[in-house]
């Protein structure tokens, strides 16, 4: 559970935009000293931590227990904001008119662009964020008492929990370091001193690394889908479509026209059909086969799969790297000082709890 607390804690001082509680009559999910969470609450905050979970950890669903994981971190995470938030309340910090304008511009900076990404002006991104509390039932004034709050929360957390985190010595940063390069040659049984909870967040990092260092392509694709239960007369017409944009692609039709004007991928066909930079496991096997044998500069023929009949651009194509202490070396020390803090502002919490009266009730694991 060390990585889904880490996720849940680190979550407690980002809630920026928590809608204040409606007025309506709610039934109690948990009550913290005296402050009621209501089941409301409760389910947005378990419907937020999935969302969260499947874009970042999507492998962490195969666990039999994840959503039992997921609705106990979510009701933790919600007692764990209102302790913080009370105690900081009972210590009276100071938060300032200056900081609370920062803390509303940042959350509304989100709102500065449209569902598909293009800049909104101003009074666009102004009735946008409008629209939202409106949505929410929130005023102005109690989105921004929300705000101050938070930020008490975080100058807390900042004067308490920082000033205990560790800073990694050198021993240690180059020991994760030779833990993350035998991931990464396959040999992580040969990792030692690691309790499962420590092996999983080293493996999460070990994943990253493999990322970056990987033998990667930059794509583009056309995509002419076929529908699933599709006819054989549809599919033949999907084939006969992919075989003339491809025909069209010899002649004088542009590649990033044609994905923006003919591909059924109507996200990246915004981009000009531009998939990103891809490595080995990302794509379906028939399409990755095909993918890492082109040339740069080259359009592969169309490409079926489950998904439909694929055109390939290979656009730039990077060699793996191997990965070095001397690059990587800032970016595991910042790692495991995220971890220390992580671990310092579990055990801040654990003392509050300590002192603190909780109530859980059955309403709570309601779906």
């Amino acid at each position: 559970m060390r990585t889904i607390n880490k996720f849940a804690a680190a979550a407690a001082l980002c809630a920026l935009a928590v809608p204040a509680r409606a007025a309506v009559v709610d039934e109690l999910a948990a009550r913290v000293n005296n402050e009621p969470i209501t089941v409301s609450e409760y389910k947005k905050a378990k419907d937020a931590m999935t969302e969260q979970y499947a874009a970042a950890m999507p492998d962490f669903f195969k666990q039999p227990d994840a959503e039992q994981q997921i609705e106990k971190a979510a009701l933790d995470k919600l007692v764990d904001e209102a302790l913080l938030r009370q105690k900081a309340e009972a210590l009276k910090l100071k938060v300032y008119e200056r900081e609370l304008e920062n803390g509303v511009g940042e959350i509304k900076k989100r709102f500065a662009r449209s569902p598909e990404g293009a800049a909104l002006a101003p009074e666009k991104a102004e009735a946008a964020f409008r629209e939202e509390l409106k949505r929410e039932g929130v005023t102005m004034e109690e989105f921004r008492e929300r705000i101050r709050k938070q930020l008490m929360v975080q100058k807390l957390v900042q004067e308490t929990v920082k000033a205990r985190a560790r800073i990694p010595g050198e021993a240690e940063t180059k020991a994760y370091f030779d833990n993350i390069t035998l991931v990464l040659k396959g040999r992580e049984a040969e990792i030692k001193g690691l309790d499962e909870e420590a092996r999983q967040d080293l493996l999460a990092v070990a994943g990253k690394f493999k990322e970056i260092t990987a033998e990667r392509l930059r794509l583009r694709h056309i995509l002419v889908k076929v529908a699933e239960g599709a006819t054989p007369e549809q599919k033949k017409a999907a084939k006969d479509r992919a075989a003339e944009l491809r025909k069209d692609l010899d002649g004088a039709l542009d590649f990033d026209e044609a994905a923006e004007k003919s591909s059924d991928d109507q996200e990246s066909a915004r981009r000009g059909g531009d998939l990103g930079y891809i490595i080995r496991g990302m794509l379906p096997e028939e399409v990755e086969a095909v993918a890492f044998k082109l040339r740069v500069g080259e359009n592969s023929q169309p490409v079926e799969s489950k998904f439909g009949w694929h055109i390939l651009r290979l656009e730039e194509k990077r060699a793996a790297q191997r990965l070095r202490y001397e690059t990587v070396r800032d970016d595991l020390e910042q790692v495991l000082a995220q971890n220390s803090f992580a671990d310092e502002l579990g055990k801040y919490i654990k003392e509050l709890r300590r002192d603190a009266k909780i109530q859980i009730f059955a309403a709570a694991g309601k779906n």
